[in-house]
């Protein structure tokens, strides 16, 4: 019954995007390791189903013991490390070690499944429900009677089952975002310009009647730097510090720029087909449409990958979206249509990014599983 419960909760994992590294090296009673990429980068959750009628609490207590130790190690990577171990068989009144488990480097959290009765007992203090580990618990009970899909992993296979591929939880490639805060040195220097000399704004915004006719394309780029006062710089300045500095971080300084500039580009299109057939006599500035391009290229690759960036996740952005388009449009002054287009811009080169991650995790699954 444990081999078939463990295996299928093993394939469950698998399915719903969970990277797996699973070995019954150590000797320790067909133990799974789960690296768990539900969750956000900054914290590293490790998943462990033991039979418990091979090994009893104290081994366990033991073992966990020798996990914190070696979690230790991963600090530096991790603000947190959460280790759930999943103990199925046995008497569940030997689950007795709780721990204040929240805001701790390194905590773990104890549950005893009854395979008889299908039922999830928690050690005393300890929750009852974590990510979507519970969910899959119950899912791999009610699958247990039907028959295994084709490619699944079958109970003899579980304990030499040893999956390295790449996976879709981003990692952080860079601490310091070198051009989020060049960007912002950039914009401020040039707001600082603009106050003395005038014409250093004028020079840079997104006059239609000029861009068009006479032909100062260039205005579509130079937009993107230049501010109408120091409450515009400021608004834009920390979307890029919160946002883009995440996104810098963790899909790279590449990915950040070409959405940056993208988005902006774009966003400066679309405000300038709305300005010339609409307002031909406005003008239209500011780094806006590239901080919703930032937006948006987190929600699509949060969106795709399911896997948010740093604390940032998809509905959180979706509402935050909404919120700054709404009041755009609610707010006399405000250039809704660059914001719409950076935004665009940004979901497309976020989507084709997430897609690309996509692709690869799955081209270096189907070679190990080869």
């Amino acid at each position: 019954m444990f081999a078939q419960f463990s295996a299928r909760l093993c394939e469950l994992a698998m399915n719903n995007g969970y990277r797996f590294d699973g070995s019954d090296s150590d000797k320790i009673s067909q133990a799974a390791f789960w690296i768990a990429d539900k969750t956000d980068p900054a914290t590293l959750t490790v998943i462990r189903v033991i039979d418990a009628d091979k090994m009893n609490m104290q081994k366990i207590i033991e073992w966990d013991e020798i996990n914190h130790e070696l979690s230790e190690s991963l600090s530096e990577q991790h603000k947190s490390i959460v280790h759930v171990y999943i103990i199925a068989g046995g008497d569940p009144s030997e689950i007795t070690r709780a721990e204040e488990y929240f805001g701790q480097p390194v905590y773990s959290i104890f549950w005893h499944i009854n395979l008889e009765t299908k039922k999830l007992s928690a050690a005393p203090g300890q929750p009852k429900k974590f990510l979507n580990i519970h969910s899959m618990i119950s899912d791999a009970f009610n699958s247990l009677s039907n028959p295994p899909a084709q490619g699944a992993i079958s109970p003899v296979m579980f304990s030499e089952i040893q999956v390295k591929a790449d996976n879709l939880r981003p990692k952080l490639k860079h601490r310091h975002a070198i051009v989020c805060y060049t960007i912002i040195l950039l914009n401020l220097g040039i707001l600082l310009l603009s106050y003395r000399h005038e014409e250093v704004f004028y020079f840079g915004v997104i006059h239609p009647l000029i861009v068009v006719h006479a032909h100062e394309w260039f205005r579509l780029f130079t937009a993107m730097f230049v501010h109408f006062g120091t409450a515009h710089f400021f608004a834009n300045t920390f979307g890029i510090m919160i946002f883009g500095t995440r996104l810098e971080n963790y899909l790279g300084r590449g990915i950040f720029l070409l959405t940056y500039i993208f988005s902006g580009l774009l966003g400066s299109i679309v405000s300038l087909i709305n300005l010339y057939f609409f307002h031909p006599l406005a003008v239209s500035a500011g780094a806006s449409g590239a901080v919703f391009g930032i937006f948006g290229a987190i929600f699509a690759y949060s969106r795709i990958t399911k896997h948010s960036l740093d604390f940032i996740n998809w509905y959180l952005l979706l509402i935050y979206i909404g919120i700054n388009l709404v009041m755009g449009f609610a707010t006399p002054g405000i250039d809704n249509f660059a914001h719409i287009g950076g935004l665009v811009g940004g979901l497309l080169i976020g989507g084709i990014y997430g897609i690309m991650i996509k692709k690869h995790a799955k081209r270096a699954l189907d070679t190990e599983n080869t």
